[in-house]
């Protein structure tokens, strides 16, 4: 693979690294401007006004996070284009790694899968993850962990032209900056945030999704440039709000650009009545929206009516709808049956030797519900993928013998 120099400024599509506008949601943004944004100074948020329609908890829960967040000063411009770098220097040492596992190389392939699992177990934890059960959930053995780690990590410098310190210190430096840019900017959140309420969502939901929004500035943003980042930031949070308010706004959820047209056709349709006076046809909204009526009414007819579960039903109006309804819950009876045929399928597999009850928990899924494939669990146990598939072969023959297969057989039958 050919190197990449990583201390060269990286090259954006402005267009491309910019958010579209959600204009579906009205608010009056005039004071935030782009102009305003562009020396953007933040004051102290009073946590009562901003939580004036919560209750009390909430505002508690305002209060001591406005207080953290104000602890962070807002960085200066060097200070953003020097973070900014670094940002960018880490990106684009991960968007090599990512090329490499693509290309199939044999030993970046494994490094970052365990990488793309620390990751997901970081972001359901709220915290990195034990060794034990990193090494658990890639289905890899404990000893096999740090090894696979250390032979990935040489080859990933090995592939960028760098030493594993210099690798390292990028790392580390990138992502340090990238915390230290949210941090610094999470009062601008705020502000944006406090813009959007009383439209569904809490303003710590909010902030949340503003948030996110934020983290994605910061990996899209180029210093080169030569705008604030607050300014660049503005249109990547206001995006990630509104886009949470399209969604958590409808008892049905539709896809965000289907919700973005309805809302330009609702638009359009209070324009036109006001002025003509008249309800408007579907050639008045399409000449309005540089659609055809065709586009206008696929988006019309893409909109599902709610209708309560309570509503009377049949001819005597005595029966309400949510009653003719079936359920997909599971029943007492269903996890009554799942638990028991769980504690028989893991004394069946007692009968098997260790590393046949690996291949098979791992080959079905029994353990972690993903079924993982000969090569991954050969990968895994350090074994070829033909004495993996002899392995299972072998486990399941004993399995299939009449006095184990009986021990499971009422609930095949259940199943049929």
């Amino acid at each position: 693979m050919p190197a990449t120099s990583f201390y060269t400024d990286a090259a954006y599509d402005s267009q491309k690294s910019r958010p579209t506008l959600d204009s579906d949601l009205n608010v009056n943004d005039g004071d935030l401007s782009l102009d305003d944004l562009q020396d953007l100074e933040i004051a102290a948020v009073d946590p009562h006004n901003l939580a004036a329609n919560n209750n009390r908890r909430s505002t508690d829960l305002v209060r001591l996070y406005l207080q953290e967040i104000g602890r962070v000063r807002l960085l200066g411009r060097d200070e953003e284009v020097s973070e900014a770098q670094k940002v960018q220097r880490y990106l684009r040492l991960r968007i090599v790694l990512a090329n490499a596992a693509k290309q199939g190389d044999e030993v970046i392939v494994p490094y970052q899968r365990l990488i793309e699992v620390q990751e997901r177990l970081s972001s359901e934890l709220g915290h990195r993850p034990s060794l034990e059960r990193w090494a658990t959930t890639a289905g890899i053995e404990l000893s096999n962990l740090k090894p696979t780690l250390s032979e990935g990590k040489r080859r990933w410098a090995e592939i960028a032209e760098l030493t594993v310190l210099e690798l390292e210190k990028i790392q580390s430096q990138g992502l340090q900056a990238k915390e230290h840019m949210i941090k610094a900017n999470l009062r601008l959140v705020v502000s944006v945030a406090k813009k959007y309420q009383n439209r569904g969502l809490e303003l710590l939901d909010l902030v949340q999704e503003g948030t996110l929004g934020l983290e994605r500035a910061v990996e899209k943003f180029d210093p080169t440039k030569g705008y604030r980042f607050s300014t660049y930031a503005y249109w990547w949070i206001r995006q990630g709000i509104t886009r949470a308010i399209a969604t958590s706004s409808r008892t049905i959820r539709l896809p965000v650009h289907i919700t973005e047209k309805l809302n330009k056709i609702k638009k359009a349709q209070r324009k036109i009545a006001q002025e003509k006076g008249r309800t408007p046809t579907l050639e008045d909204l399409a000449i309005e929206l540089d659609m055809t009526p065709t586009q206008v009414r696929e988006v019309l007819l893409r909109v599902p009516r709610s209708v309560s579960l309570e509503t009377k039903v049949g001819k005597d109006k005595d029966t309400e709808l949510g009653e003719l309804l079936e359920t997909d819950s599971v029943t007492p009876e269903e996890m009554l049956m799942r638990e028991s045929l769980q504690k028989d399928l893991h004394n069946l597999l007692d009968d098997l030797t260790s590393r046949e009850r690996d291949v098979i928990l791992m080959r079905f899924g029994l353990s972690d519900g993903h079924a993982y494939s000969l090569a991954e669990i050969g990968r895994a146990l350090d074994l070829s993928r033909e004495r993996v598939r002899q392995i299972e072969s072998k486990a399941l023959q004993k399995l299939r013998q009449p006095k184990r297969r009986n021990l499971i057989r009422d609930y095949l039958e259940s199943l049929t």
